[in-house]
């Protein structure tokens, strides 16, 4: 399906292979539709960049299969911040807890936890997961030059290979997945409001033996409080591979502080050991801000990811973000494109999630974005979704299942037992969306609050709940009120959604 020979029509066209347009591309194609993701790069990008894959980031990869893989690439690692003077000093540093969930505090809330994952490592893994999926595509080397829509569709004239020559792609919706930069979100006059720099720093990308002179001091970050060595040490990756970042002041001179020898001077004297192999292979000098588009949608286009919002490292929210994106707009594009909800429905996208992205814009510009309270950001991370509890062993050979496992493509309605009017109102409603219904065992119902016969629970893909009942008696009244739930979610009375100003404590505080 990727041949482009002469003009191609994809259900969806995602442009951008970053983690949010992967994201999307996976959740459409698991779904079978025919998806093709265009990246201007040749490949993936070998710069660890962001490093930590959340927790409701890694419940929605174990559902995907990937979970081992992706932790393959992950250092292991007490999920918290060591100050130090320098990592030869580690045996006398102070652990400090940040806004990241142990394994401890994730086993009570998840069948898994969150990891250090460089994003090079989970792009690979993901672009892996969509090269096995047949109904999906990924071309590299491929520019988008123009972009024009209408009611039937979005058609796209792209170079590929470095090739001045153009080809038309075309699709009835498009995924603008490419990055802060967006020519896409240019293109259609997007504008991106909030400050465009609220924090700048300088970064190295380094490989170094450090593990051996840490030893047992294993953590997710290092805050470096040499006089000369200041800055915070990254592990990024389970080998010799790092990060160093520095946090410019008003004062600071970036082209100084970035220079190569002054860097290398700067790591040398933060590892305590000046002797040590140290090979440097990028520094870059980066200003981040605290932005949000004013739109998400356009016609057929839909922004995601960096294109749609920009945050500062702070608080490590970034990836987050946009792998909620990906899935956010997923799911909903492959209910219209299956034909169980109208075009109207993904107006939802930008209702629920620009709201979203302005509050994680503008704690990611929090000076103390990083300090918040764990279990505050770990609740904010699972977004209400449903909770989990496990459900039972799996098969023989096979991970135990939790309730999250039970969650499908369409709408899932969990039961109390001995509720038999819900299995079958969920094959008598009236709505093109199919129902799964799923009679939970006794203790499993109770930790969900489905405490009498005749409760149920009404959840959507991405694993968040729509409604719960407490008690339906009857089938006639159980098929009512899932339509009228069903109806709450799909339409009618959604309403168009245009710009609007942000407040600016929405965006910055």
């Amino acid at each position: 399906m990727t041949d482009i020979a002469n003009e191609s029509h994809h259900d969806v066209v995602v442009v951008g292979a970053g983690p949010a347009g992967l994201v999307a591309a996976v959740q459409l194609a698991r779904c079978g539709l025919d998806v093709l993701v265009l990246e201007r790069r040749g490949d993936v990008s070998n710069s660890p960049r962001a490093v930590g894959v959340s927790l409701r980031q890694m419940e929605v990869f174990r559902g995907w299969g990937l979970e081992d893989e992706l932790r393959a690439g992950s250092p292991d690692v007490d999920l918290a911040l060591l100050e130090t003077t320098t990592v030869a000093d580690a045996g006398d540093g102070t652990r400090v807890a940040i806004n990241l969930p142990d394994a401890a505090q994730s086993a009570v809330v998840s069948p898994t936890s969150s990891a250090r994952v460089p994003q090079d490592h989970l792009e690979r893994v993901l672009a892996g997961h969509l090269g096995r999926l047949p109904s999906a595509g990924l071309i590299r080397q491929a520019e988008v030059v123009d972009l024009e829509q209408d009611g039937a569709g979005a058609r796209l004239d792209v170079r590929f290979g470095g090739s001045a020559e153009t080809r038309r792609v075309s699709a009835a919706y498009v995924v603008a997945a490419d990055g802060a930069r967006s020519s896409i979100r240019s293109r259609l006059g997007v504008a991106l409001l909030g400050p465009g720099r609220v924090m700048a720093g300088v970064s190295a990308e380094f490989h170094a033996p450090l593990w051996p002179l840490l030893a047992e001091h294993r953590y997710a970050l290092y805050g470096i409080k040499s006089t000369e060595g200041a800055g915070v040490l990254i592990p990024a990756g389970p080998d010799d591979r790092w990060q160093f970042g520095v946090v410019l002041g008003p004062d600071d001179d970036a082209a100084r502080v970035a220079d190569r020898a002054a860097m290398e001077r700067r790591i040398r004297a933060a590892t305590g050991a000046p002797r040590m192999p140290l090979d440097i292979g990028r520094t870059s000098i980066f200003e981040a801000g605290a932005q949000v588009a004013d739109r998400f949608s356009v016609g057929r286009v839909f922004l995601a990811g960096d294109a749609a919002h920009r945050v500062t490292p702070r608080g490590g929210n970034g990836l987050a973000m946009a792998v909620r994106d990906g899935l956010a707009i997923g799911w909903r594009l492959a209910w219209v494109l299956r034909g169980w909800a109208a075009p109207a429905f993904l107006q939802t996208y930008e209702q629920e999630m620009r709201p979203l992205a302005a509050v994680d814009v503008a704690r990611a510009a929090d000076p103390q974005g990083g300090c918040h309270a764990v279990v505050t950001e770990m609740l904010q991370d699972l977004g209400g979704r449903l909770p989990h509890a496990w459900v039972g062993p799996g098969a023989t050979g096979s991970a135990p299942v939790s309730t999250l496992d039970l969650i499908g493509d369409g709408l899932t309605l969990l039961t109390a037992p001995d509720s038999p009017q819900w299995h079958s109102a969920a094959t008598a409603h009236h709505h093109d969306v199919p129902v799964e219904a799923v009679a939970l065992p006794r203790a499993v119902a109770y930790a969900l609050g489905l405490i009498v016969p005749g409760s149920a629970m009404l959840v959507r893909p991405d694993a968040v709940p729509i409604t719960r009942w407490w008690r339906v008696g009857d089938h006639p009244r159980g098929v009512t009120e899932l339509d009228r739930a069903m109806s709450d979610l799909i339409g009618p009375g959604l309403t168009a959604v245009g710009p609007r100003a942000l407040r600016p404590a929405e965006v910055v505080r």
